[in-house]
């Protein structure tokens, strides 16, 4: 017999199942949907253009080494973006900020997994720009912790569930209790 614990929308249900139904069907897996960012000073901006405008091979470089400090994780989406690249006036200075590339990671788990600490997809991120022949002179500054984006995903035939924020809901029943109302005062 196996038990099988799971929490939707704050509700958990445990159940209990035995047998041994061999038939070929498969047991739906509920993934999670995550976010994550990182943020990774170049030593340049030339660096960063290189990397941001070079699309699916940066891409792939940032994925692989996020998913290598996060086993059993797959990264859906990865939006890569150059950052501190404009002259900025300050105190009568003109100076240039540090240049950079965000890395914004959609990815989906069956369980919470931590994110990898800079030193670690910091290392796994150099090897793999290196690998793609991109700039690898790079220094991880922040990785956010995964941050949920509502409700699991689901795999086997288990419909998706989202959930959904009482902001969003709240102009709607407003209008259909108005509705309501001067439905039933005719």
């Amino acid at each position: 017999a196996a038990t099988t614990k799971a929490t939707i929308g704050g509700t958990t249900a445990t159940g209990t199942a035995s047998g041994s139904d061999t038939s070929g069907t498969t047991a739906a897996t509920t993934k999670n949907t995550y976010t994550t960012s990182a943020t990774v000073q170049v030593k340049s901006c030339a660096d960063a253009d290189n990397i941001v405008n070079n699309g699916t091979k940066a891409a792939e470089a940032f994925e692989k080494a996020l998913q290598d400090g996060m086993k059993g994780v797959t990264v859906t989406q990865t939006t890569l973006a150059k950052v501190g690249c404009n002259r900025r006036l300050t105190d009568d200075i003109r100076r240039l900020s540090t240049a950079a590339v965000k890395a914004d990671f959609t990815y989906e788990s069956t369980t919470a997994v931590a994110v990898p600490d800079k030193s670690t997809f910091q290392a796994s991120l150099k090897t793999k720009l290196s690998g793609a022949g991109l700039p690898s002179d790079v220094t991880v500054t922040e990785i956010t912790p995964g941050k949920t984006t509502g409700g699991p995903t689901t795999t086997g035939g288990i419909t998706k569930v989202q959930e959904v924020s009482a902001a969003v809901g709240a102009p709607a029943t407003f209008f259909s209790v108005a509705i309501l109302s001067v439905g039933m005062s005719w």
